[in-house]
């Protein structure tokens, strides 16, 4: 039974990379193809040139895999940070595709109404048995997105606030202010605010692996995107994400599980403000997920262009979804709509901005001040307190943290690490 199961997950996994793969095998077939019949020509030795060609092909090959990953190449940091996040952009894909493994079948709305009727609560209780069973899988991304990528960039842009402070009143322009005041931006920025980075880090993954969340893509230009993820100046608030109020799949914030998707949308010229093309990384808290093609027909054919998507929103609210998936047939890609007509979904607690990577510079764009706080904001605590379920998860997860800091780490070591690995 056990090897039956894993050989499904195996199967799920092949047939959502299947585009992927298809590129790799077509890209490894052709060299050692042409390896194969150079070296027999020139050496008599096919097997020697099918070998050459295996390997060079494995070394040039990164560049078409990352290239469908959304990566084109501007620099040499551009190659490196697709690189070195190929794993953990695969664990993150992986978290996505068994929460929801069926969502292929659903690309269009074919099912009959009665049939959605039916499959609607039954995929949704085989949604909860998924969520036990890759427990493991959210735990590992949180940590992995919410600890160590978010702690990282925080960190360099909190270090680059000391070395070159964007303030006047702390240095920027006065050199003899720079000087005096570089004990205060030590302790204010890399002390403090890299305090409550590890601190708020800490408290979300507790939260993500209990309330499932997803690291996807947002493209926009550099102008958006730093006055989204920025901290406000010196008010007790934070920028937030604006609904859009004329697309396809309903009215909210958009996202994309695929980086090259938030590409082609951070490339239009109507979105473009001053040839600056970013992508938002974030940790996004999807909630509710209903898929068009599963809704009834009337509210599925309401997506699109010819569509009207209030008609999406109000089946939403009626129906307790949070979020809408749909096949964007003529893009050819998943679109994620968190709805919001009524701006309770974009506050940072729902939507966490993780980095802004900078397509025209190939690199992770600096952000001023640092990225505005997950959790340490007016108005995250106004939102959260609102639900005296989550305040309680938030309580939950800070005594997670606080045990973990005295003696789980103590235990984790003496009961799970030290055995299996030592």
């Amino acid at each position: 039974m056990l090897s039956w199961i894993v050989l499904g997950i195996i199967g799920l996994i092949i047939y959502a990379f299947r585009d992927e793969l298809f590129a790799i095998a077509a890209f490894i077939g052709t060299f050692v193809g042409v390896g194969a019949l150079i070296f027999w020509i020139a050496f008599d030795n096919a097997s020697l040139g099918a070998t050459v060609g295996f390997w060079f092909a494995i070394f040039i090959g990164l560049k078409l895999i990352t290239q469908s990953m959304g990566a084109e190449y501007s620099s040499i940091f551009e190659y490196a940070y697709y690189i070195i996040s190929l794993p953990v952009w695969f664990l993150n894909r992986l978290q996505h595709i068994l929460s929801e493994p069926w969502r292929y079948m659903f690309k269009s709305s074919w099912p009959d109404e009665d049939t959605k009727e039916f499959l609607r609560p039954v995929l949704y209780g085989l949604q909860l048995i998924l969520y036990i069973a890759i427990t493991p899988l959210r735990l590992v991304n949180a940590i992995l997105y919410n600890i160590v990528i978010y702690g990282v960039t925080e960190l360099y842009d909190l270090f680059f606030e000391v070395l070159q402070p964007s303030e006047w009143d702390e240095g920027y322009g006065d050199w003899w202010k720079w000087t005096y005041m570089l004990p205060v931006r030590i302790i204010k920025y890399p002390v403090c605010h890299g305090g409550l980075v590890l601190i708020e880090g800490a408290v979300w993954t507790v939260i993500d692996t209990i309330i499932p969340a997803i690291t996807m893509y947002h493209g926009t230009d550099l102008v958006a995107g730093q006055a989204i993820t920025g901290k406000a100046g010196r008010r007790w608030t934070d920028g937030t994400f604006t609904a859009s109020q004329s697309s396809w799949g309903g009215i909210g914030v958009y996202f994309a599980s695929r980086r090259g998707v938030a590409r082609r949308y951070a490339e239009d010229p109507y979105r473009l403000q001053g040839s600056n093309p970013v992508m938002i990384v974030c940790r996004v808290s999807l909630g509710k997920i209903i898929n068009y093609s599963l809704a009834p027909y009337y509210t599925y054919i309401n997506a699109g262009a010819s569509g009207n998507p209030a008609v999406l929103n109000r089946y939403a609210d009626k129906n307790g979804y949070n979020t809408g998936e749909w096949w964007n047939q003529r893009g050819g890609y998943w679109e994620y709509c968190m709805f919001d007509w009524q701006n309770r979904y974009n506050h940072p607690w729902r939507i966490r901005p993780i980095l802004v990577f900078n397509f025209r510079t190939g690199r992770a764009q600096h952000i001023e001040s640092g990225l505005r706080h997950w959790l340490f904001s007016k108005v995250v605590y106004d939102d959260i307190l609102k639900s005296t379920r989550f305040t309680c998860l938030v309580v939950f997860a800070f005594i997670v943290v606080i045990w973990f800091v005295f003696y789980g780490y103590q235990w984790l070591w003496d009961e799970y690490l030290w055995y299996y690995f030592l």
